[in-house]
């Protein structure tokens, strides 16, 4: 048997949703920098430059995205934790009323 702290999961999942606002928002600034470095590169440099940024902002979506799915998992396990708490907690009251 384990005890879940609602109030702390919630916290958590709160927690994880501004990190990854944050890590979004780095990445996007590192992503305008490397944007605006992109006009000063010439020949094989710059498509290496632009290969090589496509791959990083793909990773850097993928890494969000998933920060993103993580604080939306805590945030409904909270909700199914309480929802079904709720269901105990009738289920014992209705003994009472027998």
């Amino acid at each position: 048997m384990f005890r879940v702290d609602l109030a702390a999961l919630a916290a958590w999942a709160g927690y994880v949703s501004g990190l990854g606002e944050d890590l979004a928002l780095a990445h996007l600034l590192s992503d305008n920098r490397i944007t605006a470095a992109q006009s000063g590169w010439m020949g094989t440099s710059a498509v290496a430059l632009d290969t090589a940024a496509a791959q990083w902002l793909q990773a850097s979506r993928r890494l969000i995205g998933r920060l993103g799915d993580h604080a939306l998992d805590l945030t409904n396990d909270g909700i199914d934790l309480a929802a079904a708490e709720n269901v105990r907690a009738q289920k014992f009251g209705a003994l009472g009323s027998v």
